[in-house]
């Protein structure tokens, strides 16, 4: 327009992006009127709000209370009630909150401009897609919403016979709320937002993690200070009071995320409908009982988490060394020593990388579990190998991550708690970590043992066969 000039802002999204630790989403409901829109609408909102994301809806009733108060129901009306929602909208997701839009929006044209105006509006370094913009269909039948009528516009004969309601042709989530409860329809549309916010999804968790990791290391120490009684599972692992006392623990901080992440812990009861979820905590609530019950110190607590059957976070901390390791797909790997550093997430000086030698090489092997086949390994390939460390529990694999050790073969079996974290830090590293016939370790299988042993390597040059 003449005379109008775009300002830019001194703040790039970028920068929001990084301060609000979130990504801008619209989540626009569309739908009859009693069709449980705003229902739905309010509990998202309130369950985003709890697990640390900012989130605000804009409801088409309370527009129209203020925005949009001089427009009535008329066809041309309700656009202009539609246009002026999607552009403050727009607005919102520019500033990166996830806004949540509950109005009929009657007509599939003014959607399709929505959509349009969100998902092509972004200025980010990578353009937006339709990740940036979620259709959601509240569907319920006319005589349903007759029935429920809460406001009463039915009665009045405001909407209904005299409107068209346009069912959307193709959104992205279909909610029937004929069929689903507000709790159902509520976890399928968290589902899809954790997804979309997965990259800052994963910093929130791991500081939840990292809290409970450390806390169940304090329980440990004190069972480990005194005399404690040792029992044996079925398959003759050792089982203490710290062992059941650190799952408690960690399990309860965990299901903050419940029901939307499942849990997988060695010390609890497996409940198999994780099976069904993209995501599930893997917990290990003490690494290395022989190393505990022998009091040498090398145990661990390790919390992984799981998407897709793939480890995209981890943490282990070592309590006797008061030292973290941990990290979170695409954010990189950390080693914190409690002793001297600061606890700061991500922080630079902390970040670690796996050794880039090929030659002289630090072998790691098990304190407790040693193997024939390893050591035939070793011995056939012993002129690369300059010395070999025995070490208990997941600190093998940290050894590697942090470039003090290159290379560990484990052939014996283990379970995904014991792998899932560990993983993680050594991708995460540069590291590669595979099971034992060279294929890609997957999490929340049905089956959790890990049969196939793992190998982890500083660079794949150093392949041993």
């Amino acid at each position: 327009m003449e005379n109008i000039v775009w300002h830019n802002n001194k703040i790039d999204e970028i920068t929001r992006v990084k301060n609000l630790n979130q990504k801008g989403l619209v989540l626009w409901f569309t739908g009859l009127s009693g069709s449980g829109k705003s229902t739905i609408a309010v509990e998202v909102e309130a369950e985003l709000t709890r697990l640390g994301f900012i989130a605000y809806i804009l409801d088409g009733d309370n527009l129209r209370h203020g925005i949009n108060s001089n427009l009535g129901f008329s066809k041309d009306d309700r656009d202009e009630n539609i246009r002026r929602i999607y552009e403050t909208a727009n607005l919102f997701c520019n500033a990166q909150i996830i806004t949540i839009v509950s109005a009929i929006s009657p007509y599939e044209k003014m959607r399709r401009e929505a959509r349009e105006k969100i998902v092509g509006d972004g200025v980010l370094d990578v353009p937006r897609n339709a990740q940036n913009f979620c259709e959601i269909y509240i569907k319920a039948s006319v005589e349903t919403c007759k029935s429920r009528d809460p406001k009463g516009l039915y009665k009045k004969e405001i909407i209904g016979t005299d409107t068209i309601y346009e069912i959307p042709e193709n959104p992205d989530i279909i909610i029937d709320t004929e069929k689903l409860s507000v709790d159902e329809s509520v976890k399928i549309i968290m589902h899809y937002v954790l997804e979309n916010q997965i990259n800052y999804l994963l910093p929130k968790i791991l500081e939840t993690a990292i809290y409970a990791a450390f806390d169940a290391g304090k329980i440990i120490l004190d069972v480990y200070k005194k005399d404690f009684e040792v029992e044996y599972k079925d398959d003759k692992s050792p089982l203490t009071e710290a062992d059941k006392k650190s799952n408690d623990l960690i399990c309860e901080r965990l299901k903050k995320y419940s029901p939307y992440i499942d849990i997988l812990a060695e010390e609890s009861v497996d409940d198999k409908k994780r099976l069904s979820n993209k995501f599930c905590f893997i917990v290990d609530p003490l690494d290395g009982t022989k190393e505990f019950v022998k009091k040498n110190g090398e145990f661990t607590v390790n919390i992984g988490l799981s998407y897709n059957n793939k480890s995209v976070m981890g943490i282990i901390y070592a309590p006797c060394l008061n030292k973290f390791w941990y990290a979170a797909k695409n954010h990189g790997a950390y080693a914190l020593d409690l002793n001297k550093d600061i606890f700061k997430l991500f922080d630079e000086n902390t970040k670690i990388k796996v050794s880039d030698k090929t030659n002289e090489l630090t072998v790691v092997k098990s304190r407790s579990h040693s193997n024939e086949k390893t050591d035939v390994l070793l011995e056939k390939h012993k002129h690369k190998i300059k010395s070999q460390t025995n070490i208990g529990s997941s600190l093998k694999g940290c050894l590697i991550a942090e470039g003090l050790a290159d290379i560990y073969y484990r052939f014996g079996y283990t379970m995904e708690w014991d792998t899932c974290a560990m993983q993680c830090i050594v991708e995460e590293a540069g590291g590669i970590f595979m099971q034992g016939d060279w294929t890609d370790m997957t999490y929340n299988r049905e089956n959790s043992l890990n049969e196939k042993g793992f190998i982890i390597l500083n660079k794949i040059e150093n392949r041993l066969d």
